[in-house]
């Protein structure tokens, strides 16, 4: 089976939302899959992003998926990408980052800087790859 359909698992992990604050999605269960990306859907903000009013993306990091949640190492992220900024003319666009660490959990966090009243429209999207078995059927 070599198309992509029966061999990576998606899962939305933030229900797309109006967001005015810091967004963070649910643990990301890597067990069993060996590559993973994390889709950051933005819509068109309410407020006008700037230098200092703007979205940062990221991945945090755990063992279990209740433990303490640390920032992804820029080593452990593809393309050497440890977060993306989203400023003026970015919004209404969506995002990717790749994780390749050995933690079993991975969380995506869109953090806003800023005074945000209108907010903006966030989903986030897994999409969990290599799977030791297949097809992947979830």
């Amino acid at each position: 089976m070599r198309d992509l359909y029966d061999n990576v698992s998606v899962t939305q992990v933030t229900t797309p939302a109006v967001a005015t604050a810091t967004v963070t999605s649910s643990a990301i269960d890597l067990q069993g899959f060996n590559s993973a990306i994390v889709l950051f859907n933005m819509g068109a903000s309410g407020d006008t992003l700037s230098s200092s009013v703007y979205w940062t993306l990221s991945l945090t990091e755990c063992a279990t998926s209740g433990g303490t949640y640390t920032a992804v190492a820029t080593s452990d992220m593809s393309a050497g990408v440890s977060s993306v900024t989203v400023a003026l003319g970015q919004d209404s666009a969506s995002y990717k980052l790749g994780y390749i660490g050995s933690q079993r959990y991975v969380k995506a966090v869109a953090t806003k800087t800023g005074t945000m009243t209108n907010g903006t429209i966030i989903g986030i999207t897994s999409l969990r790859g290599s799977a030791a078995y297949k097809p992947v059927i979830y």
